[in-house]
């Protein structure tokens, strides 16, 4: 997946949700204006929800001591472009010349006006999150231009199932890989398994096998854990343990049906007796009901009658009861 070629225009609208790329974007506009100007530039920044528009179009229009343009970035603008539209889109049609405007926001629809007005004079750049192929070559580039490492594709698949799909969290494995793998070129599925796999399957893990033993306060503390060394653990939050108990579902649907115990370890990174000690903590039912009280928390957590960080602990004290 190509990066996105910034030009140097008087005024951007960085729209999306992936606030990774949203903010390496803003960069990149920041060093190609430095490049173009010859001079460092260090950005005035903005909260859109309290800023006014007195405020930072002053700043816009003042000319820099040192010389060349001033970058002004105005943060979360979705607020600030509702209490201001109708002077942002007079503004971005005839934009001055001393300063560059950058709007960062969650959404800004092509059929506005203001919308319009920038595609004209300025840039817009799109920063949605990214899905399938699109996700799994950002990955590969991005391994290879940050960290200068080849990133196998199944590698890439691997670590997207583990970690999720949020660009900054990938972006802090693949860090860690990079260093996992020393002076070796490239990062293979089997060091994703070695460093991320099965760190991130003990973690949930340890927190099934605490609920089924009805260990309330280890399965707490454990989630506290991964809270601490997780920065998205939060976030997807649910979507681990579901997946936890997901797998733990197959694994003991298939040892009913008769798969041997070494074929099933494997599957789970694991060994034959830790795998039979696990399986033997739970049954069909119970698993299948953890898995519809998990939904319920997921759907609580985005209704937002809870966050997903108290829906994951009530439902932990709920099903180790």
């Amino acid at each position: 997946m190509k990066s996105i070629a910034i030009e140097t225009k008087p005024v951007y609208a960085v729209v999306g949700q992936d606030q990774f790329r949203k903010r390496n974007t803003i960069v990149a506009i920041c060093d190609e204006w430095a490049k173009s100007d010859g001079i460092d530039k260090r950005p005035s920044r903005y909260e859109g929800s309290k800023s006014e528009l007195a405020v930072v179009l002053d700043d816009v229009r003042t000319y820099s001591l040192l010389g060349g343009v001033r970058l002004v970035i105005v943060d979360d603008a979705d607020t600030f472009i509702t209490r201001h539209r109708a002077s942002l889109e007079k503004y971005c049609t005839e934009p001055v010349d001393s300063g560059v405007l950058i709007l960062e926001c969650s959404s800004m629809p092509s059929n506005t006006r203001l919308y319009k007005a920038i595609a004209k004079t300025g840039q817009m750049i799109k920063c949605d999150p990214l899905k399938g192929q699109a996700l799994q070559a950002w990955m590969v580039q991005h391994c290879r231009d940050a960290y200068g490492k080849q990133l196998d594709r199944q590698a890439a698949w691997r670590l997207a199932d583990l970690v999720g799909q949020s660009l900054g969290s990938l972006d802090a494995e693949l860090s860690k890989l990079s260093i996992f793998v020393g002076s070796r070129p490239a990062i293979t599925p089997k060091d994703v398994e070695e460093l991320v796999g099965r760190l991130r399957e003990e973690d949930i893990f340890g927190i099934t096998d605490a609920m089924a033993s009805g260990d309330t306060a280890a399965a707490l503390t454990k989630w506290e854990k991964v809270l601490a060394t997780d920065r998205a653990g939060p976030a997807r939050a649910v979507g681990g343990l579901a997946w936890g108990f997901r797998k733990l579902l197959d694994l003991k649907l298939q040892s009913e049906s008769g798969v041997p115990m070494g074929s099933l370890a494997r599957q789970a990174f694991t060994t034959p007796d830790v795998l039979q000690r696990r399986l033997a903590r739970h049954n069909v039912a119970e698993l299948q009901d953890n898995l519809v009280a998990l939904l319920k928390a997921d759907v609580a957590s985005k209704n937002g009658l809870s966050t997903a960080s108290s829906a994951i602990q009530q439902f932990i004290v709920t099903q180790s009861a």
